[in-house]
């Protein structure tokens, strides 16, 4: 079972990201669901963000509603989150960027605490690995950081291979940026990943 958490900032929807899913419209990202032509399973948020047109469109047209206080120790995307823990997949479309870092930062922890959770927008794919990959196809570049003090890992089949290296997170910035090549894989021996896949290069570094 998956489940598939719409944010508000996520501004193409690909159609085969939501297939088969359980679609939660978190406060805003459910007028931007529907405004996509998804109709939410459930919206939940305190909506204090929505103007009155888009939280009377998101009444109208979501199967369930879930209210919450604005006064909350939870994000509204971790009670969106808390909602479908027991689902095999959890996708979040959207939450990475915006005007509010911060809340950037908020979602990346989340994926620590709910490691079966991606976060994923119209460039990019975040999320945690632990065990041996290959990488996603759809993606050119590939960024590794160490979830603990280091993991042990070998590449190939990318521009910059490495062999049992020892990657650690005090040298953020060795692991950033590799590009897959022909049949890129990540082995990874010991410790756990967090993994960021992009399809271009924005900057340079």
């Amino acid at each position: 079972m998956k489940a598939c958490l719409i944010l508000w900032d996520i501004e193409k929807i690909n159609k085969e990201d939501i297939k088969d899913s359980f679609i939660v419209g978190v406060d805003l990202g459910s007028y931007n669901a529907i405004s996509h032509g998804i109709i939410p399973d459930i919206a939940i948020g305190d909506f204090d963000s929505c103007k009155k047109e888009e939280y009377d469109a998101i009444i109208k047209n979501s199967k369930k509603i879930i209210q919450l206080n604005p006064m909350k120790d939870k994000t509204d995307t971790e009670e969106a989150i808390l909602l479908v823990k027991d689902y095999h997949e959890i996708l979040i479309l959207g939450g990475i960027k915006g005007k509010r870092i911060e809340h950037f930062y908020a979602n990346l922890m989340l994926l620590f605490k709910y490691p079966k959770v991606k976060m994923k927008d119209e460039n990019s794919l975040i999320e945690i690995k632990r065990e041996s990959f290959i990488p996603n196809k759809n993606y050119k570049y590939i960024s590794l950081f160490p979830i603990e003090d280091s993991a042990i890992l070998s590449l190939t089949g990318m521009k910059y291979n490495l062999w049992n290296y020892t990657l650690k997170r005090n040298e953020p910035t060795l692991g950033i940026s590799n590009e897959c090549m022909n049949n890129p894989y990540v082995e990874i021996k010991s410790g756990g990943l967090l993994v960021i896949s992009s399809m271009e290069d924005h900057e340079n570094l």
